[in-house]
């Protein structure tokens, strides 16, 4: 939440800035238009230009950096998640009243996965160490496959880390942001096209 209303600050400082920019040099722009036979160079509307032009780039440029600001964020979140993620790895008991171990087994039978990178990220926990069993959860069991009882005698039969299913759907995730951050952008620039044509 916080972040969200952070990145909706910045926003809207960012179009002020740019919306008080382009609207000095349109002003300009306009007062050169009125007293412009007094004046006996073009190139004293430079400066106004310039504010226009200033205005347009810093809107396009906040467009895209707060794109990129919600990619960042968006990977330090996962990169925290995924950090606490391997602290409840190393704390599951297998006790099925146990908080930890009902979260890492809810969260790969939902994700459908087995670790972080595969089955053999559960090798190094204390849980498998202790028990002497040469298995992992049942919850990284494959459903399509019915005689799955997690041992490691088939890891075919087992799902993969949840690191490649964020492999497979970041660039997914970052071609939608980059789809709606074009969007915006042309959404914005009909506007500031009908603002420059006007003066």
């Amino acid at each position: 939440l916080i972040l969200i209303i952070k990145l909706l600050f910045n926003i809207l400082l960012l179009i002020n800035l740019a919306g008080i920019t382009g609207l000095g040099g349109s002003f300009f722009l306009h007062k050169y238009k009125v007293y412009g036979v007094f004046f006996s160079s073009i190139y004293i509307i430079l400066p106004a230009n310039l504010a226009i032009a200033g205005g347009v780039v810093l809107l396009i440029s906040g467009c895209i950096g707060c794109s990129v600001l919600c990619i960042f964020s968006l990977l330090c979140v996962c990169y925290i998640d995924i950090k606490h993620l391997f602290y409840v790895f190393q704390n599951y008991s297998g006790n099925s009243q146990d908080p930890d171990t009902k979260a890492v087994n809810a969260l790969q039978r939902e994700l459908q996965c087995c670790g972080v990178k595969n089955y053999t990220d559960w090798l190094e926990t204390p849980w498998f160490n202790h028990s002497g069993k040469y298995e992992v959860p049942l919850s990284c069991c494959n459903n399509t496959f019915h005689s799955c009882n997690g041992t490691l005698d088939s890891p075919q039969l087992l799902y993969n880390g949840v690191q490649i299913l964020f492999t497979f759907e970041l660039p997914y995730l970052l071609d939608i942001i980059l789809i709606l951050s074009c969007l915006i952008l042309q959404k914005a620039i009909p506007f500031i096209t009908v603002t420059l044509y006007i003066f």
